[in-house]
């Protein structure tokens, strides 16, 4: 049963992990709350955020698309193939666009003469925002993922593939040797560097480790210039 409009949205978040979309759920369901008007486009957003990570993951652009096709290249990079139901529903997400547009008031600043959307648009909106990120959400779970082009998360990927016992095996069977005089990591004969993968799995360690060394040469800078 569907709690809230954005209960897929959040569904998405535990997935992506993204801190936008953390923050854009938060702003639009305490908008939503009292049927403010930015809840219009603090949904929009959402819709936004979620089709352009589901592209970015699979490695297709998304720079210039409308929201309209935004959410039907974002269904076919999934794997949905009803034309009919894809065609009907990026003509509704393009008058959800509109009603945005028209009403906005946290973009396209608008001249006072418009309007702010009521009560009635922003029911309207979020019903029809919520079968959007509903479609989305099926549709993003049953697609395969590209594990040589996907963002997600190594903890992710195990959950939604179900890897854990695969990876336990690999972790098992695998051959890690270490050059320490050429400072260099070898995983099943693959070269690997230790401060790529520090690099890669925690930039706070990087940073710090980098921080340090900057501050060891400016010593040993100091050092040899009161030798000379």
């Amino acid at each position: 049963m569907i709690i809230s409009p954005l209960e897929h949205a959040h569904d998405f978040q535990k997935v992506f992990g993204l801190t936008r979309l953390a923050a854009t759920i938060d702003k639009a369901e305490a908008a939503l709350q009292t049927l403010e008007p930015e809840t219009i486009d603090y949904c929009k957003c959402v819709i936004e955020i979620i089709c352009k990570h589901i592209l970015s993951e699979r490695g297709e652009p998304y720079e210039d698309l409308k929201l309209p096709k935004l959410v039907k290249q974002a269904l076919a990079s999934c794997g949905f193939d009803n034309d009919g139901i894809a065609g009907n529903l990026s003509g509704i997400v393009g008058a959800l666009a509109e009603i945005r547009n028209r009403t906005s008031i946290a973009g396209h600043g608008q001249h006072d003469s418009r309007e702010l959307p009521s009560q009635m648009d922003i029911r309207i909106f979020v019903s029809i925002f919520e079968s959007v990120i509903s479609l989305l959400w099926h549709a993003f779970n049953k697609s395969n993922i590209d594990l040589t082009l996907t963002k997600l998360r190594f903890d992710m990927i195990e959950q939604r593939l179900e890897l854990a016992t695969f990876n336990e095996s690999l972790d098992l069977t695998t051959s890690i040797a270490y050059d320490q005089d050429e400072g260099r990591i070898y995983i099943n004969g693959k070269e690997v560097r230790p401060s790529e993968l520090l690099f890669i799995f925690d930039r706070n360690s990087y940073s710090e480790e980098l921080r340090k060394f900057r501050i060891s040469e400016i010593d040993s800078e100091a050092e040899e210039v009161e030798a000379l």
